[in-house]
C-alpha cells in the first residue's frame, strides 16, 4: 500500500507528517483497526486506486483512546505522558491532532466520535448524522441499492447510506482522508472506500462490491479553497463552476438519467440552480429537479439538488426542518426526529410577486411570524403564508403577520405588545423608562447594525434611576424588537414594534399548523 505523504497530512489540519511504522511491528490488532477486509479481493476500476493504511500503531490508537476527550489544559501532561511511553514527536503530533479532532467532533457525531477516523478540516466538512440519514433514506424510497459517494471525506454520508443497507463505493481525491473513510466503514462489509478524481467516474463501468453497476450517484463538491498549505481561515467559494468538481459536471453526469444528489451551500443563487431541461437528453428523455434545502436544529446547514428518479414528481422547491426530541424511550434510543416540510411545483422564477394590496402590517395584539432560513432561501415565504394564514407585511421582505398564533417549526411566532418609536432618542428613552437591561433586536430591509444600537440603547441605563422606580427594575428585564420597513419608494417608512415570543406549551389561544410535519 502506499505510504501517507507528509504533504497530505498537513492538509488536513495536522502539524507534522505520519510516521509509517515498520511492517515488522505492528500487531495483529492493527489489521482489523485499519483496513477494510472486505476491500482485498476489490479491484477499484481504473484510474481508482485502493486507500493507503492509516497513520498510526495500535499502540498509539490505544493511546489516542486513552487521552480522550481532549484538555488543552493538561496537554504538557499528556505530552509528558506520551514520551514516556515511547512515542516519537511526529507520533504525539499526529496522536494529539486525532483526539482534538474527535473532542471537537462531539458536538455533531456524538459518542460516535471518540472512535472515528477523523481530520478537524473533515469533521468540519461532515455532514450532520441526522441529515446523512435523510439522505440514505431518498435513495432508499426511489428503490436505489447502491450509491456511489463521490467526495466521501471522512464518510459520514457513506456511514448513513450503509446503515440503510445500501451497497456504497466512497471516493476521495486525498489518500489520507479515504484511509480514515475506510477506518470508519470497516464494520460495513458492502462498503468500498477508492482513491481518485471523481470526475474520472464512467457511471457505466463503475461497479459496487457485489460486481454490479452502482445505481445511484451522491457528490459532495469541495465548498472550500484549501489548495496547498491549509490556512487558519478559508473563504466560501459561491461561484458555482470554482466547486470541485463544477457544477457542470454535474449536470452532464445528471444528464445520464442516473438517479443523484448534491450537496451544495444553501446560499447558492436561485439562477444558478439546474432546471429539468438543462438536463434532458436522449439518455434522459423525462429529466426531474428538486431543490431542497435542509435546516437541522435551527442551522441552515444545505441546499441539495436532486436529479431524476431521486427528485420529487412535480416539486421543484422544498424545504426540510428536522429537529430532535428526547423520548426517554430505550426502545427507540431515547430519540426522536421531527420532519416539516413545505413544497412548490413552480421554480422561484415562476412565481408571480404578492399584491401590495394582500399585504399589512400588525397591531398590537396580533402576531408576527419570523420565517426559517430554510423558507426565506428557498423563496417560499407566500407559500408559508397561505400556510399559516397570514400575510406579509411587505412584498418583498420575509415576515409575516396573523390574526391568531400558530406553531410551526418553519416560523418563529411573535406577540405583538406595541409599537415603538423608531429615531434613537426617543427609543433610548422608551428603554429607559421600562428599564430593560437586555435587547434581541431583529431587523429587515432597514439600514441598522443590531450591535451597535444594543449598545447605544443600554448606555447608561437602568443602573442610572435612583428610588423606587430603580429597585423595581433591578435584575434581569429583556425585551425584543423588530424594525422592519414598509412600503417602497418615496411611501417608505421604518416601522418597530416590541414583540414576545409565543410559549405554545400553556397557551389555550393558539393553534397548530402540523399537517405537513412527520415524525421519522
Amino acid at each position: 500500500m502506499r505510504a501517507v505523504s507528509r504533504a497530505a497530512f498537513r492538509a488536513q489540519d495536522n502539524t507534522r507528517a505520519p510516521r509509517e511504522p515498520a511492517a515488522a511491528s505492528k500487531p495483529s490488532a492493527y489489521a482489523h483497526a485499519t483496513t477494510l477486509k472486505p476491500m482485498v479481493d476489490f479491484v477499484p476500476p481504473p484510474p481508482f486506486a485502493l486507500p493507503s493504511e492509516l497513520p498510526f500503531t495500535r499502540q498509539a490508537l490505544d493511546a489516542a483512546d486513552a487521552l480522550f476527550p481532549y484538555s488543552q489544559e493538561h496537554s504538557l501532561e499528556q505530552v509528558t505522558r506520551l514520551r514516556a511511553q515511547g512515542f516519537t514527536p511526529d507520533e504525539i503530533a499526529n496522536i494529539l491532532s486525532l483526539v482534538k479532532a474527535r473532542t471537537r467532533a462531539l458536538s455533531k457525531f456524538g459518542d460516535r466520535a471518540r472512535t472515528m477516523f477523523l481530520t478537524e478540516h473533515g469533521a468540519q466538512q461532515a455532514t450532520r448524522p441526522v441529515v446523512a440519514a435523510e439522505h440514505a433514506a431518498v435513495f432508499a424510497r426511489a428503490g436505489v441499492r447502491s450509491v456511489a459517494d463521490m467526495g466521501c471525506g471522512i464518510g459520514a454520508d457513506s456511514l448513513e447510506f450503509a446503515r440503510a443497507s445500501l451497497a456504497t463505493v466512497s471516493v476521495e481525491l486525498d489518500p489520507l482522508t479515504a484511509s480514515f473513510a475506510a477506518a470508519n466503514l470497516a464494520d460495513f462489509s458492502d462498503s468500498r472506500v477508492v482513491v481518485g478524481d471523481v470526475t474520472n467516474f464512467n457511471p457505466e463501468s463503475f461497479r459496487d462490491g457485489n460486481g454490479k453497476v452502482v445505481q445511484g450517484i451522491w457528490l459532495d463538491p469541495a465548498r472550500r479553497d484549501l489548495t496547498g498549505v491549509v490556512k487558519s481561515r478559508t473563504e466560501r467559494i459561491f461561484d458555482p463552476e470554482a466547486y470541485s468538481p463544477p457544477l457542470s459536471f454535474v449536470v452532464d453526469l445528471a444528464r445520464t438519467g442516473m438517479p443523484m444528489g448534491v450537496k451544495l451551500g444553501p446560499g447558492m443563487p436561485h439562477e444558478a440552480i439546474a432546471r429539468p431541461e438543462d438536463i434532458r437528453s436522449e439518455a434522459n428523455p423525462h429529466p426531474r429537479v428538486t431543490a431542497q434545502w435542509v435546516e437541522h436544529e435551527g442551522s441552515l446547514v444545505e441546499l441539495v439538488l436532486w436529479f431524476n428518479a431521486l427528485a420529487q414528481e412535480g416539486v421543484a422547491r422544498t424545504v426540510t426542518v428536522l429537529r430532535q426530541e428526547a423520548t426517554g424511550q430505550a426502545e427507540d434510543k431515547g430519540l426522536r426526529i421531527h420532519k416539516t416540510t413545505l413544497r412548490s411545483p413552480y421554480s422561484a422564477e415562476q412565481v408571480t410577486p404578492v399584491d401590495e394590496k394582500q399585504t399589512r402590517v400588525p397591531s398590537p395584539g396580533e402576531y408576527l411570524y419570523e420565517p426559517s432560513g430554510a423558507v426565506v432561501r428557498a423563496h417560499l415565504v407566500q407559500e408559508l403564508a397561505q400556510e399559516l394564514g397570514a400575510n406579509l407585511i411587505d412584498p418583498h421582505l420575509a415576515y409575516l403577520t396573523a390574526a391568531k398564533a400558530v406553531q410551526s417549526p418553519l416560523a418563529q411566532c411573535y406577540e405583538v405588545l406595541e409599537e415603538i418609536p423608531v429615531h434613537e432618542k426617543q427609543l433610548k428613552k422608551w428603554v429607559r423608562e421600562r428599564g430593560f437591561t437586555a435587547l434581541t433586536i431583529k431587523k429587515r430591509g432597514v439600514d441598522l447594525v443590531p450591535e451597535k444600537m444594543r449598545a447605544t440603547l443600554l448606555a447608561g441605563g437602568a443602573g442610572k434611576k435612583s428610588g423606587k422606580k430603580a429597585a423595581k427594575n433591578q435584575g434581569y428585564n429583556p425585551a425584543t424588537l423588530v424594525f422592519t420597513r414598509v412600503g417602497f419608494g418615496q411611501q417608505a417608512r421604518r416601522i418597530g414594534w416590541h414583540v414576545r415570543p409565543v410559549d405554545f406549551s400553556d397557551s389555550a389561544q393558539v393553534s397548530s399548523s402540523d399537517t405537513k410535519n412527520s415524525v421519522v
